[in-house]
């Protein structure tokens, strides 16, 4: 699975980064996003998550500072 990390991203950085990740792995879903803890930045990836019609969920229920993006509701 190909994975996204954003720590160290400022926010204004983030949607673009978000939205070029997505782009080039469309088809190879499920990607994993790494956002960290800040609720900013997984606002802003929540978005484009949205943007594209696409879904998410946590790998694991105490790991709330990463999504898993898959095209399943």
């Amino acid at each position: 699975m190909k994975k996204l990390d954003l720590h160290g991203t400022h926010h204004e950085e983030c949607k673009n980064k978000v939205l070029i990740f997505i782009e080039n792995n469309i088809d190879n879903l499920p990607i994993e996003i790494i956002t960290g803890n800040s609720l900013d930045m997984q606002l802003i990836v929540k978005d484009v998550i949205t943007l594209y019609g696409l879904s998410y969920s946590y790998p694991h229920h105490k790991n709330l500072g990463s999504l898993i993006i898959s095209n399943t509701y």
